[in-house]
């Protein structure tokens, strides 16, 4: 029985070859599900799915983008639920959005992580989104920059790299269950959580103009 068509099964042909994709990919590790893999385990039509996805790079490409655009929707909540006229602390609340994102989706991060199963920053598809975020933490920083709570020379750029980089190893720490070790007795995401915003907000300090 195609288990798709079944009135037990709450979601559509798309999302559930998403979800056993997931599935599979936890299960094979360094190797990605195709297509054929995906119908074998749903037992449908392999046809079908090549319509939805075109191919098994297409399957792959659907299951980060689905992940991405839950990321580029939380983060931008988590700004507006914060003084607008405090854009450090927004920047911080979207380091707090990520590490949330990254635990909730972490075969998506994953796949997204390792270059010889994706490279996302080749797929203009997916790169848009990661633009789009960082373009978000630019603004921000400049807001901050404007308003005085950074250097007026401050290198916006290469603070937003910065960040990034140390916003993404907490959340690779806490997908490879590394937080555990590094910081026994502590909630790993709420220790990623409170080191992020520790780093931010010594780096906004750091960039501070010092009187005289």
């Amino acid at each position: 029985m195609d288990v798709l068509n079944s009135s037990k099964s709450p979601l559509g042909l798309h999302e559930r070859a998403i979800e056993v994709a997931l599935d599979l990919l936890d299960d094979m590790q360094s190797i990605t599900p195709g297509i054929s893999d995906v119908a074998e385990t749903l037992d449908c039509d392999e046809a079908r799915l090549r319509n939805l996805f075109g191919s098994d790079n297409g399957l792959l490409i659907a299951a980060v983008e689905q992940a991405l655009i839950l990321l580029i929707d939380a983060c931008t909540k988590s700004t507006v639920r914060v003084d607008p006229n405090d854009p450090v602390a927004q920047f911080t609340a979207i380091g707090d959005a990520y590490l949330e994102w990254a635990d909730a989706h972490r075969a998506q991060f994953r796949l997204m992580s390792d270059e010889r199963l994706m490279a996302v920053l080749k797929e203009p598809r997916l790169r848009r989104y990661l633009d789009a975020l960082a373009e978000l933490m630019k603004r921000l920083l400049k807001r901050a920059r404007d308003n005085g709570q950074l250097h007026p020379k401050e290198d916006i750029d290469m603070m937003v790299l910065s960040s990034r980089c140390f916003a993404y190893g907490m959340a690779r720490m806490i997908v490879d269950g590394r937080m555990q070790e590094w910081a026994p007795g502590h909630d790993p995401l709420d220790i990623a959580k409170a080191l992020t915003r520790d780093f931010v907000r010594r780096m906004a300090r750091s960039s501070v103009p010092q009187s005289v």
